[in-house]
C-alpha cells in the first residue's frame, strides 16, 4: 500500500477531504521521523514499536566481485510488532 493508497483508505473511512488526509499522513510522518532522529522511540499501542539503533561497522563481502568491503557505522531503525498485531496476522498463533 503506498501512501496516496493510505490517504484514500483514511478519506474514505473516517469522512474527510483526501487533502485533509494526505496532511494528516506526512505530518505524522514529519512528526515520526524527527522524533527518530532525536532517539526517541515510538510505540504505537496495538502495532508495535519504533527504536532507533546504532549500527556498528563491520566488515561484509560484496556479493559481485566478491571483494571484502567496509560497511560503515550508520544509524537505522528497529521494529518490534506487538502481541496485538502478531495475533491479526497469525490467527492460529496462539503467543
Amino acid at each position: 500500500m503506498t501512501k496516496n493508497e493510505l490517504a484514500n483508505e483514511l478519506a474514505v473511512s473516517e469522512k474527510l477531504h483526501l487533502s485533509t488526509a494526505v496532511k494528516a499522513i506526512d505530518g505524522i510522518i514529519r512528526i515520526m521521523k524527527d522524533a527518530l532522529a532525536k532517539g526517541e522511540e515510538i510505540t504505537l499501542r496495538g502495532f508495535g514499536t519504533l527504536s532507533p539503533v546504532k549500527r556498528e561497522e563491520r566488515n561484509a563481502i560484496h556479493f559481485k566481485t566478491k571483494e571484502p568491503i567496509i560497511v560503515p557505522a550508520h544509524n537505522s531503525v528497529k521494529f518490534k510488532i506487538s502481541k496485538e498485531l502478531r495475533n491479526t496476522l497469525n490467527p492460529s498463533s496462539t503467543n
